[in-house]
C-alpha cells in the first residue's frame, strides 16, 4: 500500500480545461440555486455563460 503513495501520477492524456473565473462560478451557483429551488432560470444568462465556456474547450481536430 505504501508503494502506491510513492508512485508517480500518470500524465494527463488531454490538456486541462481552463478554470472558471469567480464571476462565472458565481453565475453557475446562481443558476443551479434557481433550478434547485424550482424557480425560473434566466435563459439569456445561462446561454451566454454556456457559450463562453464552450468557446474555451479546445478542438479535437
Amino acid at each position: 500500500m505504501d508503494d502506491m503513495l510513492d508512485a508517480p501520477l500518470p500524465a494527463a492524456a488531454d490538456p486541462l480545461l481552463p478554470l472558471l473565473t469567480l464571476v462565472e462560478a458565481q453565475d453557475i451557483v446562481e443558476i443551479l440555486g434557481a433550478v434547485l429551488d424550482g424557480g425560473e432560470v434566466d435563459e439569456q444568462l445561462a446561454y451566454c455563460l454556456l457559450s463562453n465556456l464552450a468557446a474555451r474547450v479546445p478542438s479535437r481536430e
